[in-house]
């Protein structure tokens, strides 16, 4: 009885423990969305918020270690990132908020991205570990306003328009307008072209191009290339960088010189220029006031062989006519003259005459050609050289036109012309002429344009600066190369005049 007894109260001891147990609570499951959006905003805070719920409630906290992560939103600029973030629910508690700060501007741009990365979770098991946030922009797209920087249009003879193509950098639901009116440079209105004042031009909803017009008033006088500015202001609903579009008329005119016995010759005067300066080697010597000289030998940078000196038997004015001369004496002996304006006449831009007649003969090498007045301080070739005309002895059909500048280091470009029939510039006097403005430089024999280049083609901040004049006689160097049997001595360049223009405009 006592066995059965106590049989009885274990079981019934062993039915009310089990009563009284607690029932163990089941790991929750810890989500939250996969993707979200948010708008930017313009003006107040906004908050990127995300929703973690536990799939039931636990006895014990739950803690979520999460970072955010850049993708084509960043950090600072378009949020506030968070680094080591932790998220804890105590018991009972099923969900949380996490709150990101988003960075609101008024600029319109594309949708942006981040991340938020789930690195850890204590009592919990996670669903994914990553959320996606979209921040939508909201602002209002404000177009750029593109202008062409420069528009180049050959004069012709009668008017025509120059047409430039503005642009807006994409369609808006607003209209947009400019205002623009043209301003003279050297171009000068009621001569060179047609001014305009005042117009609007208004691109409606959904429009991205349009097209100005201005009248180009055309003639037949060879003058420089020239130019003027369209100038735009008060724009509506759109950007843009302040600058002003640069429209250079490319002269196309021709020029024919007077053929005179000795060869072409032009005039003291053109239609719409004025006489600037001129030496016509008139007197009986060389006008100190204009030229100096160089003297010494030493290569001259281009292993020449003469020895420059201000002896009359070198360089001397007679008969109306400037006469550098190259001689010999003894075997190996070579003399000539470097006349220079340096720190006496220097120009920038203008109509440019040299009238000369050529020597001839293997290693004989003159030059007519201009030194920017910094060289100094710059030193060459940052100082900027232009060849008006360079001839080589043994080729006398032929004259070079060159300039030379600084493009991270020595850079040149040039061309030459070539005399038809069986003369060569030696037989006669010929006009060695460049038009130079601002906006480029071309080269002449005898009016006959043979080489050009414009503002950008090349480094020409050099050619907006002073450049002075040489006239020289080398013998021998690199390029030419070296007299041999067949030069005779002495030999020699004459200039009859150099002549400087300015526009009359």
């Amino acid at each position: 009885m006592n066995s059965a007894r106590t049989i009885f109260l274990i079981t019934i001891l062993s039915i009310f423990a089990l009563s009284c147990k607690k029932t163990e609570k089941a790991i929750p499951k810890l989500s939250f969305p996969a993707q979200l959006t948010v708008d930017e905003g313009t003006a107040t805070q906004q908050f990127a918020v995300i929703e973690v719920s536990l799939s039931n409630d636990y006895d014990q906290a739950v803690t979520m270690k999460y970072s955010t992560a850049d993708g084509t939103a960043t950090a600072i600029e378009d949020y506030i990132a968070v680094t080591d973030g932790e998220l804890v629910f105590q018991p009972g508690e099923l969900t949380k908020e996490i709150k990101i700060a988003i960075v609101n501007d008024g600029i319109f741009e594309p949708n942006e991205s981040f991340s938020l990365l789930v690195s850890k979770a204590t009592n919990a098991s996670l669903q994914q570990s990553q959320c996606s946030f979209v921040i939508t922009n909201d602002d209002v797209f404000t177009p750029e306003l593109k202008l062409p920087a420069r528009l180049r249009v050959n004069e012709g003879n009668n008017a025509q328009m120059a047409s430039a193509t503005i642009t807006l950098s994409g369609p808006t639901t607003e209209p947009v307008s400019v205002k623009w009116s043209t301003i003279e440079g050297t171009a000068m209105a009621g001569i060179d072209f047609t001014a305009s004042t005042d117009n609007t031009l208004t691109f409606a909803p959904g429009e991205t191009q349009k097209t100005i017009q201005v009248e180009v008033l055309g003639d037949n006088l060879l003058e420089l290339d020239e130019g003027f500015f369209i100038h735009f202001s008060d724009i509506q609903n759109a950007t843009f960088v302040p600058v002003d579009i640069v429209v250079v008329i490319d002269n196309d005119d021709s020029y024919s010189p007077e053929l005179m016995d000795d060869g072409p010759i032009t005039p003291n005067s053109y239609p719409g220029f004025i006489l600037d300066w001129s030496d016509e080697f008139d007197g009986t010597a060389i006008n100190t006031q204009n030229w100096g000289y160089n003297t010494g030998a030493g290569g001259w940078g281009n292993n020449e062989w003469q020895t420059y000196t201000n002896s009359p038997t070198n360089s001397f004015v007679q008969d109306g006519k400037l006469n550098i001369v190259a001689t010999k004496l003894g075997q190996n002996s070579y003399f000539s003259a470097r006349l220079l304006s340096q720190n006496k006449k220097s120009f920038t831009y203008g109509r440019i005459d040299f009238r000369a007649k050529m020597p001839i003969g293997k290693g004989i090498w003159p030059a007519l050609w201009m030194l920017g007045n910094n060289i100094s301080q710059v030193s060459w070739p940052r100082c900027g050289e232009i060849d008006i005309m360079e001839y080589l002895g043994h080729l006398p059909k032929e004259v070079h036109g060159t300039v030379h500048y600084n493009k991270n280091g020595h850079q040149y470009t040039g061309d030459h012309y070539t005399l038809s029939g069986a003369e060569g510039f030696n037989a006669k006097f010929h006009v060695f002429t460049i038009l130079w403005s601002e906006y480029g430089i071309r080269w002449y024999v005898d009016y006959q344009p043979y080489f050009s280049i414009k503002d950008t083609d090349i480094e020409f901040e050099a050619f907006r600066l002073p450049q002075f004049f040489i006239m020289n006689v080398a013998v021998g160097g690199n390029w030419p190369g070296y007299p041999d049997a067949t030069t005779v001595f002495p030999q020699t360049m004459q200039v009859d005049y150099v002549r400087v223009f300015k526009s009359a405009e």
